[in-house]
């Protein structure tokens, strides 16, 4: 049996074979794109870890940042589609670490949810 579709000036005969094809191929697109989700998802909340190290960190008022926490940024930066501003190597604070990492966080969430764009208060 064949069905016979036509769209716009395209005429496309499906049989049986080609539909469980075409289904098998649009199962494998779903399951790569739910794993990319999951893959942005996890990059995502592998940076809002580590800025809640800085935080906790800043909130015990010690100076500098300890070697470990700057090896994890060191470690996420290569993991992530977005690469560290220099501002967050560079920072000599705690603070300064923070800001420098709310900023490379917008560079992120901007690359990783493209949607977000288009809002015009995504800096406040």
């Amino acid at each position: 049996m064949t069905i016979t579709f036509t769209d716009s000036h395209e005429v496309k005969s499906m049989g049986i074979a080609n539909a469980i094809y075409e289904g098998s191929i649009a199962r494998a697109e779903a399951l790569s794109l739910e794993q990319e989700r999951r893959d942005r998802l996890r990059q995502l909340q592998n940076f809002e870890d580590l800025l809640e190290t800085v935080e906790a960190q800043n909130l015990r008022t010690e100076r500098g940042m300890p070697a470990s926490v700057m090896a994890e940024i060191v470690e996420l930066a290569r993991t992530l589609p977005v690469p560290a501003p220099p501002a967050v190597l560079a920072a000599k604070s705690g603070a300064r670490l923070h800001d420098a990492l709310l900023s490379w966080q917008g560079a992120l969430l901007d690359a990783l949810r493209p949607h977000r764009l288009t809002y015009a208060d995504r800096f406040d």
